[in-house]
């Protein structure tokens, strides 16, 4: 996917490969040194215009079309057929919109995590940790992607989540700790998570049976 930056350089090069050919057919066909900077100054002028026009009425980073147009009739259409990159684009400009919510970036890791996509969810929920210091949802989200991109929980994901504890009395940074403590072999650890987790879940909470039996030491 091309970048506004890759779309800038290769706008620059083709701008002047042209001016090249424009000035060596205008040589060729009599034109003196005022007319040679003449062609030069005009092209330079209409690639400038027209990178100007593109950068900020298009999106390099989407294929074909005016942002502001597609943005709208994506808008549109019912959110339950949006693709991947549909969701990404609309959150994206949720994001420019609102520059200190968090959410859009929260969303974004978590479609970047359901993709296969853990570097890039890491940068989301870092983005959004950035604007919520205290969300454990954006710890909880860099620990599953750091998880995700080296195939463990590391220290490092285990201390974002353990970090996640302390700020929420919510189950779901101790699930994740349980889960990680059991992929690790600790199982006393594993149990006492559990236990952490199923201290912290409501009566109706279908993950309560499960917390139960794993704290209690029960197998699977």
């Amino acid at each position: 996917m091309l970048t506004p930056l890759i779309v800038v350089l290769v706008g620059a090069l083709l701008a002047a490969f042209s001016a090249f050919w424009a000035l060596r057919a205008a040589r060729r066909a009599g034109g003196d040194a005022k007319t040679g900077r003449t062609v030069l100054l005009t092209l330079a002028a209409t690639s400038v215009i027209a990178l100007t026009v593109y950068l900020v009425n298009g999106r390099p980073d989407l294929p074909g079309g005016a942002y502001a147009s597609r943005l709208e009739a994506l808008r549109q259409r019912p959110p339950e057929t949006y693709n991947m990159q549909d969701w990404l684009a609309v959150l994206a400009e949720d994001a420019r919109a609102n520059p200190r919510d968090p959410w859009p970036y929260l969303a974004s890791g978590e479609i970047y995590l359901r993709a296969n996509r853990p570097q890039e969810a890491a940068r989301a929920f870092d983005a959004a940790l950035r604007r919520e210091p205290r969300s454990a949802d954006a710890l909880i989200g860099l620990a599953r992607a750091v998880a995700g991109s080296e195939g463990t929980y590391t220290p490092e994901a285990l201390a974002f989540l353990e970090q996640a504890t302390t700020v929420t009395n919510e189950p779901a940074p101790w699930v994740y700790r349980a889960m990680a403590a059991m992929e690790g072999g600790r199982d006393a650890e594993a149990q006492r998570m559990w236990g952490e987790a199923l201290a912290r879940m409501g009566q109706d909470d279908p993950r309560r049976e499960m917390a139960r039996r794993f704290a209690s030491g029960q197998p699977p």
